[in-house]
């Protein structure tokens, strides 16, 4: 028991906080890919779903989601993490004008809400991402 311990904290040390923030973001992102991948077909005829299924069908919306959600998986390990932050804060902000570019044409009624959540959340990434990692602490 005593080396999966030590496995597990050698395993949170090299993940780090930056390293948490990305897996929780690679949750965020890989739950929406799968909710727009499995989304059935009513879905993409309702609220601002419509205005985005006019551009790409909901499942091609999934892609770049699943992409950004597997770097910030993978990068979530890494000394390098930049990218992943970048990705993820793009993302949002990506779909966040997409919201607000639909409330402006009039086709999504209240997408200024989701654009503001969204751009709101892709300002968080970019100020988690410029937080330096803490020392490790000593036992």
């Amino acid at each position: 028991m005593t080396r999966l311990n030590e496995g597990w904290r050698r395993l949170r040390t090299r993940i780090g906080r930056r390293g948490s923030a990305l897996l929780f973001f690679a949750l965020v992102d890989l739950v929406f890919a799968a909710s727009l991948a499995a989304a059935p077909p009513s879905t993409s005829q309702s609220g601002g779903y419509a205005f985005l299924s006019t551009i790409l069908p909901l499942h091609a919306w999934a892609i770049p989601w699943a992409a950004v959600g597997g770097m910030c998986l993978i990068h979530a390990a890494m000394q390098e993490d930049r990218l992943a932050f970048i990705a993820a804060s793009g993302l949002k902000v990506g779909w966040g004008v997409l919201y607000l570019a639909g409330w402006l044409v009039g086709e999504i009624p209240r997408g200024y809400v989701s654009a503001v959540v969204w751009l709101a959340f892709a300002g968080f990434v970019a100020v988690i991402s410029g937080w330096p990692e803490p020392p490790p602490r000593r036992p």
